[in-house]
């Protein structure tokens, strides 16, 4: 494995219900890079707020926001169609939500709180040809075909890896299609069951304490994944 892709919200966080980041986490996946590998971060913020973050906490392994709409490695990108932002206001009237503050510096992917979607909104969203999930901390509404999958691919090859040299870590329905793009899925042990179902280690902590936990397995194994068995029974 030469690359680990690491969802934000839910996974690097301290619990699915925060914004602060589990610095255990933070500090494992930065002394992994001394094995070798990149760090690099898939999430469905804006790419300004996730180049911040890559920035200051030393990773290397390329940025995928937007939920796979914007690719940032040695350049930046924008992998899928430009989104109408006069759906904003649409939308937030016809469901009584209220649009994210990140949505004036995106260019895709539309975000909305509170996170709780209806079967009225997928009807909605459909009929408009649009893709639509929540990550559990906003709804999240774009042109793209497959999530943060069409991103994670765009940026792999940018980087010249091969999907089964990838590790991904998430713990929403929103990072399905992006661990279906990596050859080794990792999810925390507060993660989505539907997500769980996909994952080659589930870790026995929580969000960025469950990193942090599959990251020191790895380091103890000089980058072995397979040095130990799917964290509660990989």
């Amino acid at each position: 494995m030469k690359l680990i892709l690491v969802d934000v919200d839910g996974t690097l966080t301290v619990d699915r219900d925060t914004y602060v980041l589990e610095l255990d986490a933070i500090r494992t996946l930065r002394e992994v890079q001394k094995l070798g590998f990149k760090v690099g971060i898939v999430s469905g913020n804006s790419y300004p707020v996730l180049r911040a973050l890559y920035m200051y906490l030393g990773f290397n392994g390329g940025i995928v926001a937007e939920n796979g709409c914007v690719v940032y490695y040695e350049g930046l990108y924008e992998v899928c169609e430009k989104i109408d932002k006069g759906l904003i206001t649409e939308f937030e009237k016809l469901f009584s939500v209220r649009g994210s503050w990140q949505n004036p510096f995106k260019c895709c992917d539309l975000t909305f709180t509170p996170p709780k979607l209806t079967e009225e909104m997928v009807r909605w969203a459909r009929e408009k040809g649009l893709y639509i999930k929540t990550s559990g901390y906003a709804i999240h509404i774009s042109k793209s075909k497959k999530g943060k999958g069409d991103g994670v691919r765009f940026l792999l090859s940018l980087l010249g890896v091969s999907k089964n040299d990838v590790i991904g870590i998430g713990d929403s329905d929103t990072d399905v299609e992006f661990l279906e793009e990596v050859g080794f899925k990792v999810v925390v042990g507060n993660g989505e069951e539907k997500v769980k179902k996909l994952g080659n280690y589930i870790t026995k902590e929580k969000s960025g304490k469950g990193v942090a936990e599959f990251v020191n397995m790895l380091i103890t194994n000089r980058g072995d994944v397979h040095g130990r068995n799917r964290g509660a029974d990989l």
